[in-house]
C-alpha cells in the first residue's frame, strides 16, 4: 500500500487468494495475476493518497457506496472485506 498509494496500513486479516481472469494489456501481452486481498485500515487517520507509479492514474478515498465503475467480479472481492467470515480460496479459472 505504501508503495502505491503512500498510505501506511495495518494488516487485518487475510480476505481471499484467487487469479485474475487473464487480461491483454494495451501493448498487446496477456498476463494473468495471483491476487492475495487483505482487510487493512491506515496506521493513521488523516493521511492523502497520492498516486506512486505510472501503473496507476487516480488514487482516492472513496465511500462504498460511491465507487467508481468496476467489474462484478472486483465488487465481489470488496464485498468479502466486509464480511468477518474465514479467508475465501479460489482455484484458477
Amino acid at each position: 500500500m505504501a508503495e502505491e498509494t503512500g498510505v501506511r496500513v495495518v494488516v487485518e486479516r487475510l480476505v481471499a487468494v484467487t487469479s485474475s481472469p487473464q487480461v491483454r494489456h494495451s501493448k498487446g501481452h496477456v498476463a494473468q495475476y495471483f491476487e492475495v486481498v487483505f482487510a487493512c485500515y491506515p496506521t493513521e487517520a488523516g493521511q492523502s493518497p497520492r498516486v506512486g507509479d505510472d501503473e496507476s492514474y487516480r488514487v482516492a478515498w472513496r465511500p462504498l457506496g460511491a465507487l467508481p465503475p468496476m467489474t462484478k467480479r472486483m465488487r465481489g472481492l470488496i464485498a468479502l472485506v466486509g464480511k468477518n467470515e474465514p479467508a475465501w480460496f479460489a482455484p484458477a479459472p
